[in-house]
């Protein structure tokens, strides 16, 4: 995996070339810049045997309201260890610093931030996106994004107000807009797999009225927006990812019936899980966040 760089921006040509790569036969360096954004930069993890001739999948990683980075939070969540097994190319912004030190993005109406309406973020990352397609090879029909609580809140509202970019969010411990109205993607509606603790009291699990929804309905509005049957969704069974909480804590269901065009959604609930949970890591006793949601990202595909 090639070393993460915090500030400094390397300056590297584009190749000259020209490859197949499926996206406009433009060429790509082979030693692209780990970082992107100008004045509001981003880190990027890619594989250390990066191929500029074969298209990425790309994930775009939202931390949460605090002192947290993109990079922090990525290592949090295990996600840092998917980029070389899964050949990924990694995105990893930063939200705009709030008067307490604290990093927010401008999400979903509730959640978070003092003055947030003046910060652009549905451009800021639409036009990072757009940046790392043109500086790496990426898959433009696997574009991901994954979001902690107030960083889930701004993947549902990209996946609302950008859903021509994205193909798939997973949100943790977020949720969308208060009035489903607010929410009308463009294009086809994105899958969603939202993951939420029912011992969450910071964004609670049953929603709270005129602020948010319950995870329950965030999930169906999305898979009603797709056309999916939310009357009887299919059991797929427990797993066991956070260490703190006995057996296998993790229900999940999923709305595939009648969904248009491979968009679906699904619901995945820690059965006592807290608002930042401990995951199992990578070689642990149990299934790593990082690995399972990756691998339902990757089956979504536009």
């Amino acid at each position: 995996m090639k070393k993460l760089i915090s500030f400094l921006v390397l300056a590297m040509a584009l190749g000259c070339g020209s490859t197949d790569n499926g996206n406009g036969g433009q060429g790509f360096s082979p030693d692209p810049p780990l970082e992107i954004g100008g004045v509001r930069p981003a880190l990027v993890d890619i594989p250390e045997d990066y191929d500029p001739t074969v298209s990425h999948p790309l994930v775009v990683v939202l931390h949460g309201l605090g002192p947290f980075t993109g990079e922090i939070q990525a290592r949090l969540l295990a996600l840092l260890d998917v980029v070389e097994e899964k050949d990924l190319v990694m995105l990893l912004p930063n939200g705009t610093l709030n008067e307490d030190g604290n990093r927010f993005w401008n999400g979903a109406s509730f959640c978070c931030g003092t003055d947030k309406e003046a910060i652009d973020d549905v451009g800021y990352l639409s036009g990072l996106i757009e940046e790392a397609k043109q500086t790496y090879n990426i898959d433009e029909k696997r574009v991901y994004l994954i979001g902690h609580s107030n960083g889930g809140f701004m993947s549902f509202r990209m996946a609302c107000e950008t859903s021509e970019l994205i193909t798939a969010i997973v949100s943790l411990a977020g949720s969308t807009f208060a009035n489903a109205t607010d929410c009308q993607p463009a294009t086809l509606p994105v899958s969603v797999l939202a993951v939420h603790g029912t011992a969450d009291t910071s964004i609670q699990y049953d929603g709270v009225p005129d602020s948010y929804p319950s995870a329950v309905d965030t999930v169906e509005q999305f898979a009603s927006a797709a056309g999916c049957d939310t009357e009887s969704p299919a059991d797929l069974g427990n797993i066991d990812l956070v260490t703190s909480l006995d057996g296998d804590e993790t229900g999940r269901v999923a709305y595939t019936t009648g969904c248009q065009g491979g968009v679906d959604a699904a619901l995945w609930t820690i059965q006592e899980g807290v608002h930042i949970p401990t995951f199992h890591q990578p070689g642990g006793d149990g299934p790593a966040f990082g690995n399972v949601v990756t691998d339902w990202l990757l089956e979504h595909t536009r």
